[in-house]
């Protein structure tokens, strides 16, 4: 018996995959259930501390419940960070991760297909990703047993344009943006229409470090806010001694409550305590007042990728579509409505993967065996070109493309492995607020600097030549010239240090670890894999920065200040979160433009030592 072709489409995400097929019976587009109960699965994969056994989505999170070392929350964030991470001891290659997901979805998808294989299967991506990001994703589906000639790959924005596209006509040159906003992610992209269902992305920005997770924290914090008025005891208990299941029915209770608020006025959530269970009710109106900050930055960034593609009035834009399952707040619409005329489909959730999808049905199925070798833009549904000599196509990923018109780059919006997230345990989508590309290779866009650093400002941190970043002011993008721009003791102290991607300026990002024979050892969390710092200079958000520390704008009031005595940097020391010990730092410097994160410092008293003992402060 003879099995129908069918494509799969699976958008990997941060939070949760999604996936679509060509259906077995209609051979239409319909969305790919992925458990009993949802089209969704979670990402999550879980590594076995013996034999390296992968579990994936909600089997994993149950695993992590008896052993959080091996719990990998967020597998896409580590993409463009390094090509291994080490998860219960064991070093493995990031595409084994990400292929352990992707291998279950195919699985899925092969039941509802009589067992065949998938003839074609697309991935989706963030449009600024690089090729070496890129790469992994084909990697990943090719260790999962899908041969590379029949894999294909699509940015997010594009797929979500296809799908807008099916039920809404739009005539060329209209212009459409996306607002994906996920579990981990912001992504915004604007396109223009170049033909029927063909679209070029003109302006994208976004950020790896906000999402629904950064919601949830916000309000995780308003709920130990509130017990603490009740029982100050228990906010201790949940914060250093209840379990990991009992973190994780917390989480769980608040995402329900912030789901349930977007149809509802009010929601109850659930708290575990020693004794039993205790409730709290969160009314809309409070959680709206709890997440404006961080609506606020979204509408700014979204206002950012507006005026890229030079779309200054609302009536210019044809559509501002709404793809992710936070874009479903009634605030965010709301707020999305004062920029475009707003349009949602079907489950926002899984809109890019149907999208996906339409995009490969459109580009014809032989073109899997027949496209010529030539390489297409980053958003471009791109099948891997063949390796010269062996007629076989190689994994490889598109080269990027320079920038868009009016000669703005786009926002480099890739992941990278904040925090460490895979071996942190639940809960680790505390990460740094970064936007990265974590392309290793040299950047025609970026010219190497020259000069030589000078030892200059408080803290005795070096400030180069530098050049002007698109949004004006110094910026360093030389990975030699950053590292001289730390201060020497701190210098001395780190170990590990590799690039991790760009800020929205284009300033290089730097990740380095503290080395345990160092100093500043002594002062973190025993867990060295937590701790670490990331920084970049760039005068211009130095300046807004240091005035968002001195206003508790980063730990909403909660954390300490510190400042030098001339007042040219300042400091932010407080608790990360509930469920990942220690205190996080957040540095500005407005004499050098530096500015830091600083993960996983014991005690806040370590916190103060750790900026006057690195040389931050005198």
């Amino acid at each position: 018996m003879t099995t129908a072709a069918w494509t799969l489409a699976i958008d990997f995400g941060t939070s949760n995959s999604a996936a679509a097929h060509s259906g077995a019976t209609s051979g239409g587009i319909e969305t790919l259930p992925l458990s009993h109960t949802s089209n969704l699965m979670p990402s999550a994969v879980y590594v076995a501390p013996h034999g390296g056994q992968i579990t994936v989505g909600e089997a994993a999170i149950n695993a992590a419940q008896q052993n959080p070392a091996g719990f990998v929350a967020s597998p896409k964030r580590l993409i463009g960070a390094e090509p291994t991470c080490t998860v219960h001891g064991q070093t493995m290659q990031t595409h084994v991760l990400v292929s352990a997901v992707i291998r279950a979805i195919i699985a899925r998808g092969m039941a509802a297909h009589a067992g065949a294989p998938p003839t074609q299967v697309v991935l989706t991506h963030p449009e600024a990703w690089a090729q070496q990001q890129i790469r992994v994703l084909v990697d990943a589906a090719a260790a999962a047993g899908i041969h590379p000639s029949r894999i294909a790959t699509v940015s997010e924005p594009r797929a979500a344009a296809a799908h807008y596209a099916r039920s809404h006509a739009m005539q060329p040159g209209a212009r459409i943006a996306v607002f994906d906003f996920g579990g981990g992610t912001l992504d915004i992209a604007v396109l223009t229409v170049t033909a029927h269902n063909a679209f070029e992305v003109i302006a994208a920005r976004g950020d790896n470090g906000l999402g629904g997770k950064n919601l949830d924290a916000i309000v995780q914090r308003w709920v130990e806010e509130r017990l603490a008025d009740r029982d100050p005891d228990l906010v201790t208990w949940l914060r250093r001694q209840a379990s990991v299941d009992v973190i994780q029915s917390l989480q769980d209770s608040i995402r329900h409550a912030k789901e349930l608020l977007s149809e509802a006025p009010s929601a109850t959530i659930t708290v575990p305590t020693p004794s039993g269970r205790t409730t709290l009710q969160l009314t809309r109106d409070e959680f709206d007042e709890l997440i404006e900050p961080a609506v606020s930055q979204a509408m700014q960034l979204t206002r950012a990728a507006l005026h890229d593609a030079g779309v200054t009035q609302p009536n210019q834009l044809a559509a501002l579509y709404l793809t992710g399952g936070s874009s479903r707040i009634p605030l965010i619409q709301q707020r999305l409505t004062e920029l475009g005329p707003v349009a949602t489909l079907d489950d926002p959730k899984t809109v890019v993967a149907q999208g996906a999808l339409v995009t490969a049905i459109a580009e014809a199925a032989p073109r899997t065996h027949e496209r010529p070798a030539t390489v297409p833009g980053p958003g471009d549904l791109m099948v891997p070109p063949a390796t010269p000599g062996t007629g076989e196509r190689s994994a490889s990923a598109p080269q990027a493309r320079p920038a868009a018109s009016g000669g703005r780059r786009w926002g480099r919006i890739a992941a990278i492995a904040v925090g460490v997230v895979a071996v942190v345990g639940i809960g680790a989508g505390a990460a740094a607020l970064v936007t990265s590309s974590g392309d290793d290779a040299p950047n025609p866009d970026n010219a190497a600097l020259s000069g030589t650093a000078e030892a200059e400002g408080n803290g005795g941190a070096a400030t180069a030549a530098g050049e002007t970043g698109k949004d004006g002011g110094r910026i360093l993008t030389d990975e030699t010239e950053l590292m001289a721009a730390l201060p020497g003791p701190l210098q001395a102290s780190v170990t590990n240090c590799r690039k991790t991607g760009f800020n929205s300026n284009d300033a290089v990002k730097m990740l380095c670890d503290i080395a345990d024979d160092s100093t500043l050892a002594e002062l973190g969390e025993p867990d060295s894999l937590t701790y670490f710092i990331s920084f970049h200079v760039d005068d211009n958000e130095a300046d807004s920065t240091i005035v968002n520390i001195r206003n508790g704008i980063y730990s909403d009031g909660t954390g300490e200040l510190v400042e030098d005595s001339d007042r040219v940097s300042a400091a932010d020391i407080a608790p990360r979160s509930s469920v990942e010990s220690g205190y996080k730092i957040d540095y500005a410097n407005t004499s050098t433009g530096l500015l830091m994160d600083v993960f996983g410092v014991a005690t806040l008293d370590d916190g103060r030592t750790f900026l006057t003992r690195s040389g931050l402060m005198s």
